[in-house]
This record gives C-alpha cells, sequence and structure tokens, in this order.
C-alpha cells in the first residue's frame, strides 16, 4: 500500500466516524426535542384540567352533570353522570347510539374543543349513572375528523 492509499482509506474512515457521531448527536436532539414537547403537553393537559375542575361538578342540563376532568397518557378524560340513567334499569347501548354521534360531532367541531383535536392524543369521555357505575366510554381522536 502507498502512503497516498493509507491516507485516503484514513480519511474516509475519519469521514465517516464524523458522520455516525452527527447522526447520532442528531437523534440524541430529536429525542430531547420530542421528550420536552411531551413534558410540555402533559403539563399544558394538567393546567387545562385543573381550570376545569375548579367550577365542577356543574349541571349541564337537567340529565348531565360534568363531574371531573382527568389527564390519562397525554389525553384528556371528561366524566359526566346522567343524573336519571340507572345502569340496571335503562338500555345502556341505545343510551349510547343516541349520545355517541353528537358527541363526536362536537369534538370534531367545537372551538372549545380545538386544542385537544390538535394537540392530545385522545379525548375520553366516560358516562357514569347516578350511582357513579360505568355506562360507557367513548373515545376520540383528532383522526376521526374530516378535514
Amino acid at each position: 500500500m502507498t502512503n497516498r492509499f493509507k491516507r485516503q482509506i484514513l480519511l474516509s474512515v475519519g469521514v465517516l466516524a464524523l458522520g455516525l457521531l452527527a447522526i447520532v448527536v442528531y437523534s440524541q436532539l430529536v429525542k430531547s426535542n420530542t421528550t420536552k414537547n411531551r413534558n410540555d403537553l402533559y403539563q399544558e393537559l394538567l393546567e387545562r384540567s385543573g381550570k376545569l375542575n375548579r367550577d365542577l361538578p356543574r349541571l349541564l342540563d337537567k340529565q348531565t352533570r360534568f363531574e371531573r376532568a382527568e389527564v390519562v397518557n397525554y389525553g384528556m378524560r371528561f366524566i359526566y353522570s346522567l343524573v336519571d340513567v340507572d345502569k340496571y334499569q335503562h338500555n345502556v347501548d341505545e343510551i349510547r347510539q343516541q349520545i355517541e354521534p353528537a358527541m363526536q360531532q362536537q369534538y370534531c367541531e367545537s372551538e372549545m374543543l380545538t386544542y385537544y383535536r390538535e394537540h392530545a392524543e385522545f379525548l375520553l369521555i366516560r358516562y357514569l349513572d347516578r350511582s357513579e357505575a360505568l355506562l360507557f366510554e367513548l373515545r376520540f381522536t383528532g383522526d376521526q375528523c374530516a378535514t
């Protein structure tokens, strides 16, 4: 091997090593930004749930009480009670079929829910009966809405 060939190989190895180092540094920066963004999202969801919960529980209409808001895995859960419904005396599937389309439309179109559509991973709406027994849950994500 000539000295010129050895220098070319050494230079190639050096360039390859610098390239790999750049890839590692870049991936660490992206990872830390992603973690920071996730932490910021979680903090924002916590703040929003705290603001909502100040005025809760609150009767929204004759049948529905908004109990509380909770942060769950980078998403938000709203908990409602249907004050005149008993899980064992009503057809839960029929109630769900009546409520779900309207709630999905609200989720997709309401300006008040824009933040959750655009930033939270999901919105989970839990319905309880008057004894606080679980009736059903509705789960919505931004990709369920037509753009």
